[in-house]
């Protein structure tokens, strides 16, 4: 298009009327008058900023008579000023060929400048490379919400977050039914019969939190990023459930039957209670905070009983227990109650609270203090992540930005 468009405006401005067209020039002419030319244009009528370009177009469009008036007037003036000036009509064939390639040459340069600009953007949407100083608008990264994938037996995986409540599956003698409320429940099926327990998994993206109630009236909710392994029915005298990433487990009491939480090689043993288990792979330890109840953690030899309020922290062998208030207790389980906790984390926690929960890349840069005392208290997890950076960076020390997808943090006075 851009030789196009020299060759017009070689054509319309270089030559006189007297000079007959040459063959490529005669082509030119042909292209434009056939249409020819205007089928190279086509773009792609999906594209919103489509409009903008008809919308330029027209304006041009519109002004096409003032265009003709100008080429009149400027064809007058380069006549003779002892001759008169001849008042022009509707061009003739003649001149009219050389007068409409100067037309031409008038609109289609602008409007193949229009065109051009489209390409370049069109073929380069996925590169843009912003002008220097100049902010660039980012789509809004929005916080994580109820949604997770269910695995069946037979490895069948199933998307909770599309599917409408009602029956999901049946697994054996179970009947799994998602909730309007987006959980799903495990009970007896009247419809089934079966004597067989099977395994089913429900994940958690980054991203997502799920709610389930399993076969013995036992909740779970699952963070982000995370995992429950667990049998469709509970059979003999115990009751195991294994979890990568973080849940709080309300399980029901039945002291004939052991509930048993396995996390990354630590066994939590429960009767009847609440509490928290916090086993991401990135922390490299296990983390069970107790509600309400009684908790015995064991790792390898080491073993050790809670009460409530109060932290079982498993680091490679050794398990240490820490007394916790009734702040503390909050910030340990903010996520459950729809919370980022900012109380004594560090940057690298920060991050990886973000992370999971807003489904981003997260960068540290080098020379950043891994502080504990950036922030107190906690913010909502319902807010869009440029709410929630906003109150990050009232902190003095380090500032968190988004670069594209990832949230980086530095310090502030570098």
């Amino acid at each position: 298009m851009k030789a196009l468009s020299e060759k017009i405006t070689q054509l319309a401005f270089g030559k006189s009327d007297e000079v007959p067209l040459t063959n490529d020039e005669q082509k030119i002419c042909e292209e434009w008058t056939s249409g020819e030319a205007a089928e190279l244009m086509k773009v792609d009528a999906t594209d919103p900023r489509v409009l903008e370009y008809v919308g330029l177009y027209n304006k041009l469009e519109s002004k096409k008579d003032e265009v003709w008036e100008s080429i009149e007037a400027a064809h007058s003036l380069t006549q003779s000023a002892q001759q008169e000036i001849p008042v022009l009509q509707q061009p003739t064939a003649r001149i009219g060929r050389r007068t409409w390639m100067l037309a031409a040459a008038v609109l289609t340069t602008s409007i193949v400048g229009v065109y051009a600009l489209y390409q370049f953007i069109n073929n380069d949407k996925h590169n843009v490379v912003p002008t220097q100083g100049m902010a660039v608008a980012q789509k809004a990264i929005e916080p994580g919400r109820v949604r997770a994938v269910l695995t069946l037996a037979d490895n069948s995986q199933i998307d909770l977050e599309t599917l409408p409540a009602g029956v999901v599956a049946y697994q054996e003698q179970m009947e799994i039914n998602k909730q309007k409320d987006n959980q799903i429940v495990y009970k007896v099926s009247a419809h089934r019969t079966g004597a067989k327990a099977l395994n089913n998994t429900l994940t958690t993206p980054y991203g997502g939190e799920y709610k389930v109630t399993l076969a013995d009236g036992s909740i779970v909710w699952l963070n982000a990023g995370s995992s429950l392994k667990y049998p469709t029915a509970f059979e003999g005298n115990d009751r195991v459930v294994e979890i990568i990433g973080e849940g709080y487990f309300e399980v029901a009491h039945n002291k004939a039957k052991p509930f048993h939480v396995m996390a990354n090689g630590t066994e939590v043993k429960v009767l009847g209670t609440k509490f928290n288990v916090r086993a991401y792979e990135t922390d490299k330890q296990v983390t069970t905070t107790l509600v309400t109840g009684a908790v015995a953690v064991q790792h390898g030899a080491a073993a050790t009983t809670i009460k409530p309020n109060q932290q079982a922290i498993v680091s490679g062998d050794n398990i240490a227990v820490k007394n916790k208030n009734q702040q503390e207790m909050l910030q340990a389980l903010a996520w459950k109650n729809g919370l980022i906790n900012l109380e004594g984390e560090s940057v690298k926690s920060i991050l990886e609270q973000i992370k999971r929960w807003y489904n981003v890349d997260t960068q540290i840069e080098a020379g950043t203090t891994e502080t504990t005392s950036i922030l107190t208290g906690t913010v909502e997890r319902s807010q869009p992540l440029s709410k929630v950076l906003e109150l990050l960076n009232t902190n003095l020390s380090v500032r968190f930005t988004l670069q594209d997808h990832t949230v980086v943090a530095k310090e502030k006075n570098k």
